[in-house]
């Protein structure tokens, strides 16, 4: 099981992995100075549109340094979901607790809280969902 985390999201509103319990949830590790990361968003936003109303969310935790620069970022690309950034990059305290050196780290979580990947890019993202998404049991 993927540990819990709290955090203040950018709207500063407190944010919780347990919050979203018994929802597929894509825990996204990005920035915007990440040119993979931005290359696969169109692709994660068709995802998000077509699967959040079925149980599917994300949660972005941003390891930008520059708050308004996310911000600005999120607004011309009518980003939706809620975004996690303390605006210290890789010291960043969700990027230290889950171990994370390379970005983009997309971790797709089932609804019981266990980790199906921490690779959920591309055409597999869409795949993954979908499976994740069959799977009612949640172990609540």
């Amino acid at each position: 099981t993927v540990p819990d985390f709290s955090a203040t999201d950018l709207d500063g509103k407190p944010i919780s992995l347990q919050q979203y319990r018994g929802k597929v949830v894509l825990l996204d590790f990005w920035a915007v100075w990440c040119g993979p990361c931005l290359g696969e968003m169109p692709n994660v936003k068709q995802v998000y549109a077509t699967y959040k109303d079925q149980g599917f969310d994300i949660i972005g935790v941003s390891l930008d340094t520059d708050e308004t620069r996310l911000r600005d970022y999120l607004k011309e690309n009518e980003i939706p979901w809620r975004q996690i950034c303390s605006e210290q990059g890789w010291q960043s305290p969700l990027a230290q607790q889950y171990g994370i050196n390379s970005i983009p780290a997309p971790w797709l979580i089932a609804r019981d809280g266990k980790l199906i990947t921490h690779k959920a890019r591309g055409e597999k993202l869409e795949q993954l969902v979908v499976e994740a998404l069959k799977d009612r049991s949640t172990n609540q």
